[in-house]
């Protein structure tokens, strides 16, 4: 089988956009230590409040004046510090606002709404790797095997990228998930190495295709025809095994993201329609961001 996956994100980034990441990637270390200073902060500011609240309730506080005084100026300096340091660790996020022409935003506005309907399909497929199958011998109305996972796709956020909005999510179960925002794709790796994609790089080809379904049909798919479990070259049964079976062909949504730079993740969708607005959206939106 051939395995259908993206090249490692170290290299998938797009060159305009390397000093971002670099940014970006900055940020989020400078983010962790501020956040390792600010859990050391709450801790010393739990610790000596409780403390504070003990002894100024006991009956021998008379005897605790001075311990009960250092904790009534730590107390104040530790909310303080707590203060300062979660104000910093707000200030490390990197917004990213994209300017793009009114043409542009209205495409995505549009991309946006077809993806709220493709994530309703009945059925979403990662397909993760494939082979040219041999029809003669194999007996098979197929001309292409598939290893397939199911996926949901999500409107979704990161601490990487912020912006007045969601990403649209593509759920990858052989690598890193796609987050489509305005203008760039991210794929963000679970030990922290990502990479930004430039939209106008990713080619997005969409094709409905004929699928031997055997395992159930989905409600939202159209069956256009039948063939056997064993076929003959014309289509009909193969007579020769008694269990032979007939099973349905399913009109499917192929939809494959590549780019330049090593991006190729392989889509399934039952409802062949749905994809096919969403490729042709997703096109509109990168013809609207080349021309601002």
């Amino acid at each position: 089988m051939r395995e259908i996956n993206s090249a490692a994100v170290e290299n998938l980034t797009s060159h305009g956009l390397l000093e971002v990441r670099d940014l970006i990637a900055q940020a989020r270390i400078q983010r962790a230590e501020i956040a390792a200073d600010l859990a050391e902060a709450q801790g010393v500011h739990s610790r000596d409040a409780a403390e504070l609240d003990r002894r100024s309730r006991s009956l021998f506080r008379v005897f605790y004046k001075r311990r009960i005084a250092e904790l009534e100026i730590s107390v104040p300096e530790a909310e303080q510090e707590i203060q300062r340091l979660t104000e910093w660790q707000q200030s490390t996020h990197v917004d990213v606002r994209f300017e793009t022409s009114d043409a542009a935003q209205k495409a995505y506005g549009a991309l946006v709404r077809q993806f709220e309907i493709l994530r309703g399909c009945a059925r979403i497929w990662d397909i993760t790797s494939d082979r040219i199958g041999n029809r003669v011998v194999e007996r098979s109305y197929a001309s292409r095997s598939i290893t397939r996972t199911p996926v949901t796709l999500e409107f979704s956020t990161s601490d990487l990228v912020r912006f007045e909005g969601r990403a649209m999510r593509f759920q990858n179960v052989n690598g890193e998930d796609i987050l489509i925002f305005p203008g760039v794709a991210l794929m963000p790796r679970e030990d922290g190495a990502f990479a930004l994609i430039d939209l106008r790089e990713i080619d997005l080809a969409f094709a409905a295709a004929q699928f031997v379904e055997d395992e159930a049909v989905p409600r939202d798919s159209q069956v256009v025809g039948y063939t056997w479990a064993k076929v003959n070259k014309n289509g009909s049964p193969d007579l020769r095994f008694r269990d032979n079976y007939q099973i349905p062909l399913c009109l499917y949504g192929r939809m494959v993201f590549t780019t330049p730079g090593g991006v190729e993740e392989e889509y399934q969708f039952s409802n062949a329609a749905a994809a096919g607005e969403f490729a042709r959206a997703f096109d509109a939106y990168r013809s609207a961001l080349a021309s601002s």
